[in-house]
Parts: C-alpha cells; sequence; structure tokens
C-alpha cells in the first residue's frame, strides 16, 4: 500500500499530515507513505525528522493580484502537476490537508484516477481544499463548514504528546504542570503567560512582548516566551524566560496559565484541547481563516482578540492584566470547553479504510 500526502508548505499543515501519517504506520507495517512537499517549506525539516520520504514539487502559490510574479503561475502550476502525476499514478490513495501544494496534487490524482482524502482544518476553507473537495472520497473537517456536503467532523489531527497531555486528570496535570515548568527553568509557583508566534515566530508580538516583559513582572506574570529560530533578543526582566523554538510543546502548555498566540487551526487546536485562556492575534491571510477561528474562543468567553493590524504593546498589556485580573472564570470556560475530539488522527483514517481501502477482514 501506497499513501501519497500533501502536507502543504506551514507546520500548520504538516504536523496534521504527519499524525495521520503516524497512524497509517501504526496500523500497516507494509505501508509505504511518501510526502509531497515544497523546497523552503516546513516540511522539509519536519518530515525527514520522522524518517518519512519526501518529494519535491514547484511551488505555485494561486496568485491574489495581477503582477509579473502571477505570470509564471501556470508555467509553474502545470510542471507541478505533471511532477505530482508520477508521483500518485500508482498510489492507493492521495491525501491532503490544504496549502498550496495540495492544489496540483488533487488535480494529478483527479487525471490517473488515485482515490482523494483531504482534511480541512480551519473554519473558513482554503481554495486547495475547496478544489479537492469536489474529487474527494473522504472529506474530514475540524469544525462544521457551511454548505460542504458529505463532510465528517473528527477534529485535528495532533501530536500525540499533546492529546495524551491533554487527557491528564486532575491531579495528574498538576504533578505534570510542576514537572513540565522544572524541566523548563520556570517558576513553580505564580502565574505564567506563554507567548508564541507560529513555528517562525513574530517580529510584531515579539517586540510589543519585549516592551511589556518588566511590567508583566511587577504584576506577578513570569512569561515564557517561543521567540522563533533566529529571533532570541536580549530582555533585561528577570521572570521572562527566552526559547527559540520548543519541540515539546506540551510542556509549554502544561506550565501556561494562559496564552498569546496567533490562530493557526493547529495552535488553536492544541490551545483547546488543553483548556487554555487566550489572546489571539491573528493574521488576515488567506480567506481570513485565523480570524474565524480565534472568534468561535472569543464568542464562548475563553479569549480576546487583537487584529494584527492593531497590534500594540499597550493595547497587548491591556488585554493581558484584563485576562490576569478575571483569570479563574476566563479559566473555568476555557476548561468547560476543552475539545473532545482527541482521536482525530485514527477517525480520519477509520474512515479511509471505511470508503477507500474496504479490508475484506478488517487488515490490508
Amino acid at each position: 500500500m501506497k499513501i501519497v500526502i500533501a502536507g502543504g508548505g506551514t507546520a500548520g499543515h504538516v504536523l496534521p499530515a504527519l499524525a495521520v501519517a503516524n497512524e497509517f504506520k501504526s496500523r500497516f507495517s507494509d505501508a509505504e507513505v511518501i510526502f509531497i512537499g515544497s523546497k523552503g517549506g516546513a516540511d522539509e525539516k519536519l518530515v525527514p525528522a520522522q524518517n518519512y520520504q519526501i518529494r519535491y514539487i514547484p511551488k505555485a502559490d494561486f496568485p491574489r493580484k495581477l503582477n509579473i510574479a502571477s505570470l509564471l503561475f501556470i508555467p509553474r502550476f502545470c510542471a507541478a502537476v505533471i511532477k505530482s502525476v508520477f508521483l500518485v499514478k500508482d498510489a492507493t490513495l492521495a491525501i491532503g490537508f490544504g496549502g498550496y501544494v495540495a492544489t496540483p496534487v488533487y488535480v494529478a490524482a483527479r487525471i490517473v484516477g488515485t482515490p482523494i482524502a483531504l482534511h480541512e482544518a480551519n473554519s473558513l476553507p482554503g481554495l486547495a481544499n475547496r478544489v479537492g473537495r469536489k474529487w474527494a472520497k473522504v472529506i474530514a473537517v475540524t469544525n462544521p463548514i457551511n454548505n460542504w456536503q458529505d463532510q465528517h467532523v473528527v477534529g485535528l489531527p495532533m501530536r500525540t504528546s499533546i492529546t495524551e497531555t491533554a487527557k491528564l486528570s486532575g491531579e495528574e496535570q498538576v504533578l505534570a504542570r510542576s514537572a513540565a515548568r522544572q524541566e523548563l527553568g520556570l517558576p513553580v509557583e505564580g502565574k505564567i503567560l506563554l507567548v508564541m508566534g507560529g513555528s517562525l515566530g513574530s517580529k510584531k508580538i515579539n517586540d510589543a512582548v519585549f516592551e511589556i516583559a518588566t511590567t508583566l513582572n511587577k504584576e506577578k506574570i513570569s512569561i515564557l516566551h517561543l521567540v522563533g529560530t533566529g529571533n532570541t533578543t536580549p530582555v533585561g526582566a528577570s521572570g521572562y524566560k527566552q526559547v527559540p523554538y520548543l519541540l515539546k510543546m506540551e510542556l509549554a502548555y502544561l506550565a501556561a496559565d494562559f496564552a498569546v498566540a496567533r490562530a493557526g487551526a493547529g495552535t488553536c487546536a492544541e490551545i483547546e484541547a488543553m483548556g487554555l485562556p487566550a489572546i489571539f492575534i491573528p493574521l488576515s491571510i488567506g480567506n481570513g481563516e485565523q480570524i474565524a477561528n480565534a472568534e468561535k474562543f472569543v464568542t464562548r468567553g475563553s479569549a480576546k482578540l487583537i487584529l494584527n493590524v492593531n497590534l500594540t504593546s499597550d493595547n497587548l498589556l491591556s488585554s493581558v492584566l484584563e485576562i490576569n485580573e478575571s483569570l479563574a472564570e476566563f479559566s473555568k470556560v476555557a476548561y468547560q470547553n476543552k475539545s473532545t475530539k482527541l482521536s482525530a488522527a485514527s477517525d480520519f483514517v477509520d474512515l479511509i479504510v471505511e470508503k477507500i481501502l474496504r479490508p475484506p477482514q478488517g487488515r490490508i
């Protein structure tokens, strides 16, 4: 059995794809899993790190405005489709998670007749999955999407380390929290704010946090700041811990009382699974999916939202202090709305087995 996975170029696409790949390998030891990616994307590092093969196709972002670069889209897209045809023509199925890599893979799979399964992480679907949905035999989503027929709400496939941590009972979580803080070199007592700007970090968020770190320390709030690789900057606040990149993200979630973050689907799903209050600073990208992702939490009452264009150190400080003053209430709402969809990878694979692979005796 050969499975081709198009995980997109960002960590938000690649990490769910890896969770599903791992689920396939745990069930079917003879499964050959091959990723299709692009040079310079997050998949270039993340996929080989988990010992999966990756093949590269030309990067062909769909143009959102007419310029010189847009004129190169058609030849690059055609080249990506042609290369994808050779990769999917003998595959048992092709699985896509959206992003610019997925579109040519969907088209290629349609051309050669390879069955398609897809997962849409965001509340507002992107272009790639809007195209792939027309041909997919399995359509899985994190949250219900308006006017999508035959969708299956499974949640977001997440790293096992996150889902297992999210399942901890109250007493287990208290012990794990203390251990996580010690491992990260953070105070065992007191409040901790987790700040993260995505896998590459965010200069705008980083600069705002640098300016308010000392003030937050005076309010007895310590900070765990994931600044992104290459973005380390000296900050003279005693209750401030700066980390370029953290592989064991479950430790950060365990250690934190609340978070400041972008609103990518993966980040939102992990924050929801861990039951953390948050301040979301969504990027206005694509079709506005990050804003839509964040609004669900704001409506519930477990988060606040600051548009990226409006972000300043002053309004970030104000939002942090507002949540801090009512932390018990925000935490209660966040905990009550903890995601129970912690088996998304397994549920997605179940659908694929049922609707595409159809093993006669439950095995392939």
